[in-house]
């Protein structure tokens, strides 16, 4: 029952029986199979089918996927607790950070979290915004940083210190240095580039804020960055209120049991941020 409800879970938030099963590493006919078992099971229609591909859920669908992450995340809780009794294995602890938030927060947070290393085995993952907020949907990450206002309802956030985007580099260089399309950076270098009437006649997409920042330390390109991953001796021009941004931090609605020490410590540290973060490290 328990895998027919993660099948169930997974196809739920794919909307795909496809890719339901790429993500589960079964096949498609397991999947089929198995949402089949369930609707026998319940005497309900779980999803309705509109042509090949596209599927939506019925009510009995949306209640089964509320009560099916309950009962889910009871099962983690249960099991949790009951290896606790006979062992020592730390709990895994699974941290999602945008690449701006990895440079500037992590290092210090991670520090903070070390002396747990006992009790968590923790799992850090880099990413852009997007794709941290896919993954705490699909449940692979336990927290995510972020500096973009992602909202959804299975996840809580809370907003603490705030960035500030400036143009930074050679301004007569031709090479400009980009984000990757799904970045929040690369959002606010879009937005620039289109006001300004900038059509770059070199481009380098590099999918790290740390490596573009050492580039600018070189004396290589321009680009739109956040100010506190750059060197002392890279040139800045200051964009105003609308290249300011606020952190964030998802966590699960329901967030495992066992992982509510480390929600206290972080959202703790990450508060004291609001009144240490280097704002001017020029």
């Amino acid at each position: 029952m328990l895998k027919s409800l993660q099948t169930f879970i997974a196809v739920y938030e794919t909307r795909n029986f496809s890719q339901a099963a790429e993500q589960l590493f079964i096949s498609q006919p397991t999947v089929s199979t198995q949402i089949k078992q369930l609707e026998t099971d319940l005497e309900t229609t779980l999803f309705t089918r509109n042509g090949r591909q596209a599927i939506q859920p019925t009510a009995s669908g949306k209640l089964l996927y509320q009560q099916a992450q309950k009962l889910l995340e009871t099962w983690t809780a249960t099991k949790t607790a009951i290896q606790s009794t006979k062992t020592t294995t730390p709990t895994i602890c699974r941290i999602g950070a945008s690449h701006t938030t990895a440079s500037l927060i992590l290092p210090e947070l991670l520090t903070r979290l070390a002396p747990l290393s006992q009790q968590f085995k923790f799992e850090i993952t880099l990413a852009n915004s997007a794709d941290i907020l896919t993954q705490m949907t699909q449940h692979h990450l336990d927290f995510g940083l972020v500096e973009k206002p992602l909202v959804t309802d299975q996840l809580d956030r809370l907003a603490f210190a705030q960035d500030e985007l400036v143009h930074a580099g050679q301004a007569t260089s031709p090479l400009w240095l980009l984000r990757e399309p799904n970045s929040g950076v690369r959002h606010y270098t879009n937005a620039y580039l289109k006001a300004q009437n900038i059509r770059p006649a070199q481009t380098m997409i590099i999918h790290s804020n740390q490596l573009i920042a050492d580039l600018l330390a070189q004396g290589i390109g321009q680009t739109i960055i956040s100010k506190h991953v750059l060197a002392p001796n890279v040139p800045i021009v200051d964009l105003g209120p609308n290249y300011q941004r606020q952190f964030f931090m998802l966590t699960p609605t329901t967030l495992n049991p066992a992982l509510k020490t480390i929600q206290a410590t972080i959202s703790a540290d990450l508060q004291s941020w609001n009144a240490t973060f280097p704002h001017d490290h020029h």
